[in-house]
């Protein structure tokens, strides 16, 4: 299906996830802060955002990720 994928994570050079995200791609997955680093660095954008899934949310809650997932939600159009 050639479907591209990417991985914001930490431990992930920045620059790399960019090159990739001004290449296009389908599918991001990642960790709240990355996302909401990327977010705000402008690299990351929701305008075309079709579906958010927050795989275990409730452990991403407990691990204090509550305000980052807010501010995510909160710049979706």
């Amino acid at each position: 299906m050639k479907i591209k994928v990417l991985n914001l994570i930490g431990g992930t050079q920045v620059k790399d996830s960019k090159v990739a995200l001004d290449n296009g791609v389908h599918v991001v997955v990642g960790s709240p802060g990355r996302v909401l680093d990327m977010l705000k660095k402008n690299h990351l954008k929701l305008s075309y955002l079709k579906t958010l899934i927050l795989d275990e949310a409730d452990d991403l809650l407990s691990k204090g990720f509550l305000e980052n997932m807010r501010d995510i939600i909160s710049m979706i159009p």
